[in-house]
């Protein structure tokens, strides 16, 4: 009797300690899962407030009331540098600007002005986009009158457009043979064609 009923008393123990270890498991799981998707949330929560108040500085040009140099928030769009420069002027081309576009830091967005006929009709301008006769101004020209250029097809077009997004307006026309691919016989080309 006393042999059962001391293997009655090993199995209870063992149960309870089976039982016990059991929840301390249990419970030392789940206060591990709480701490870590609680610190996971901190480092998230953080990560977008420095996001939000990083600030970029952004440059635009064109037809806007007030061009110039912005800083903006991060993730700051076209939009809200077009406010900052005191709205869209009234020649301004909004099918040519994407509003909703994300700005980057150093970025520069030059607004675009609609044609506008002067005098006899036969001088073109758009606001800082000025054709006198047949040239096209380098620093303001879009992707189409660009590769109106002699020697000039959509690809180097484009490329022009970005050494000017990258580096800022031209200064003297002799730059534009910066532009990969434009070369000295091929700027001969185009010289006449082309002014600031």
């Amino acid at each position: 009797m006393g042999e059962q009923r001391g293997k009655v008393i090993f199995i209870v123990v063992l149960a309870i300690l089976i039982v016990t270890g059991s929840f301390y498991s249990f419970w030392q799981k789940n206060s591990v899962n709480e701490s870590t998707s609680s610190g996971d949330a901190l480092v998230k929560g953080a990560k977008v407030a420095e996001e939000k108040t990083s600030e970029i500085i952004v440059y635009i040009s064109g037809a806007v009331n007030k061009p110039g140099v912005f800083k903006l928030f991060n993730n700051a769009r076209v939009i809200d540098l077009v406010t900052m420069a005191g709205g869209l002027a009234p020649e301004a081309d909004v099918s040519k600007i994407n509003m909703a576009q994300l700005v980057k830091d150093g970025m520069h967005i030059n607004v675009v002005a609609r044609p506008v006929m002067l005098g006899g009709g036969d001088i073109l301008v758009n606001a800082g986009k000025a054709k006198a006769s047949n040239k096209i101004n380098i620093n303001t020209a879009d992707k189409s009158d660009l590769d109106a250029l002699p020697g000039v097809g959509p690809s180097l077009a484009e490329r022009i457009m970005e050494y000017r997004q990258a580096n800022g307006t031209f200064s003297d026309i002799n730059e534009l043979k910066k532009v990969q691919g434009i070369g000295p016989s091929k700027f001969e080309k185009m010289k006449d064609k082309i002014t600031l």
